[in-house]
């Protein structure tokens, strides 16, 4: 099975929030973020979570961990089962492209032009077939 990069959304009510969680991993080099799954994802480490945020994808979160279980939350004060995908190195994109958020995550292969759309926001030579 081919891994490949997903796309989510950060909730409107959570981007303040989601802010200072980005920071506190990047001045913290044991810290990380990770989104829950009731699914196995088909995304492996190394792989990118690009993120939605009020209505742009922002950048994107390298995998370094796909695990199965609980995790304790202590930010929320919750605890989290399912399928974890971790991250701790954030990519912001040199210019976010335009998306509606939307619930869950989609495959970024499988939205109509969106590979192309993030390559060229990311300063990349886009090939046309």
């Amino acid at each position: 099975m081919r891994a490949l990069d997903i796309i989510v959304t950060t909730p409107k009510s959570e981007h303040e929030t989601a802010r200072e969680e980005g920071e506190a991993v990047a001045n913290d080099p044991e810290a990380y973020w990770f989104r829950t799954f009731r699914f196995k994802p088909q995304i492996a480490v190394g792989e990118r979570v690009y993120y939605v945020d009020l209505g742009m994808i922002t950048g994107y979160g390298v995998v370094f961990a796909v695990e199965q279980g609980e995790l304790e939350d202590d930010a929320h004060d919750m605890t989290w089962t399912g399928w974890h995908v971790k991250q701790r190195t954030w990519v912001p994109l040199k210019v976010p492209v335009p998306m509606k958020g939307f619930q869950g995550m989609r495959y970024v292969d499988r939205v109509d032009g969106l590979r192309a759309k993030l390559q060229t926001a990311e300063g990349k030579e886009v090939k046309v077939p």
